[in-house]
C-alpha cells in the first residue's frame, strides 16, 4: 500500500521517499508506503504492481530502470542495469535493492529512517 504525500502530510506508513528529481536536490513527488514494493508501485503509479507475480514485477522494474538509465545518459551519466550492486548500477534484483540503488545514485531520496538496512 502507498499514498502520495506533501511536506505537511502526517506520516502514516513506515517508508517515505522523494522521487522524480528536478535537479539541485529538489524532487517533484513524494510518497510513503508500507513496503519497498509499495514504493516501486508509487513510482510506477501502478497499484496493481503490488499484487503482480514476480515476473511481471521484474519486467516493470527493468522497464523503469531502462528509462532512468536513458535519462541519466541525457544528463551525461553512464548508468548500467544489473541484478547486483555495483557503482553507478541500478539493481533490479528485488524491490528493496532497486529502491536502495536509486537512492545511492540520487534518483530517489529515502528518508533517514528508510535508509537503515532492514
Amino acid at each position: 500500500m502507498y499514498r502520495r504525500i506533501n511536506p505537511t502530510s502526517r506520516q502514516e506508513l513506515p517508508l517515505r521517499m522523494l522521487f522524480q528529481p528536478a535537479g539541485e536536490g529538489l524532487f517533484y513527488r513524494a510518497c510513503e508506503a508500507d513496503t519497498f514494493r509499495g514504493l516501486v508501485a508509487a513510482m510506477l503509479d501502478e497499484p496493481d504492481y503490488e499484487t503482480s507475480d514476480a515476473e511481471t514485477r521484474l519486467v516493470s522494474r527493468l522497464r523503469l530502470a531502462d528509462d532512468i538509465a536513458l535519462i541519466a545518459e541525457v544528463e551525461g551519466r553512464k548508468v548500467t542495469v544489473r541484478d547486483n550492486d555495483q557503482p553507478e548500477t541500478i539493481n533490479v534484483a528485488s524491490d528493496e535493492l532497486f529502491i536502495r540503488s536509486l537512492d545511492r545514485m540520487g534518483f530517489v531520496s529515502l528518508d533517514s529512517g528508510s535508509r537503515q538496512e532492514r
